[in-house]
């Protein structure tokens, strides 16, 4: 939606009408100097504009969503509480989580990416919530995650797992597939490796391989 009012023009995805406060809530925002603002309540518009859609933005029940098989990430520390009770005061997030329709039920997703902002509107108790729908499959969903969990070799590590998420999300992640597989995806590499290492020091230390042979 591209939303102007008398000072500034916003370009996002259109959420609610308030017909009480003639206002209009537009998620992800972005101005016309090239600011983005995220989420933001537009009182008394003087035009609203539908533009050409990308990716599908929607508001779905909070209860059809998901997460993904593979999160670990904890949500009971401190700063989490904070982000539930500014999201209750709110009543909205300020950016969407990613999700990707699952099973039979054309009203039924799991998250690929956004975990704490799911349960954060989940914890403050809305009945829905916005998101960004991707067509994935199964695969493609895991390599997602990998992508928003698993930081690469001196990468940037901020709202990345830490070392022990790490640990607990590959575990997850090798009941569902091949180490040969995971092992195309660049952050994994170096983790499996060092797992598949640690394993097999394991084993030669406690005899069952000798000299690299069983």
């Amino acid at each position: 939606m591209r939303v102007t009012t008398a000072s500034h023009t916003y370009e996002g995805w259109g959420g609610r009408w308030n017909y009480n406060d003639q206002a209009f809530l537009v998620y992800d925002a972005e101005r016309e100097d090239g600011e983005h603002v995220g989420a933001v309540t537009i009182t008394d518009p003087e035009t609203v504009e539908r533009l050409d859609s990308l990716p599908a933005i929607t508001e779905v029940p909070t209860d059809s969503v998901s997460p993904s098989p593979y999160s670990v990430r904890r949500t009971d520390d401190p700063d989490h509480q904070q982000f539930v009770k500014i999201t209750r005061e709110r009543g909205h997030l300020l950016t969407y989580p990613t999700v990707r329709p699952v099973g039979a039920s054309d009203h039924a997703y799991e998250i690929v990416a956004g975990h704490r902002r799911f349960h954060a509107a989940r914890k403050a108790g809305l009945d829905t919530i916005a998101v960004r729908i991707m067509e994935l499959d199964d695969w493609e969903a895991a390599t997602r995650f990998v992508d928003e969990h698993i930081p690469v070799e001196g990468g940037d590590e901020r709202d990345m797992y830490s070392q022990q998420e790490i640990d607990r999300a590959i575990a997850r992640l090798r009941e569902e597939w091949s180490d040969d597989r995971l092992q195309e995806l660049t952050p994994l590499a170096p983790y499996l490796r060092e797992m598949l290492a640690a394993t097999r020091r394991e084993a030669i230390r406690q005899g069952h391989v000798t000299n690299g042979r069983p």
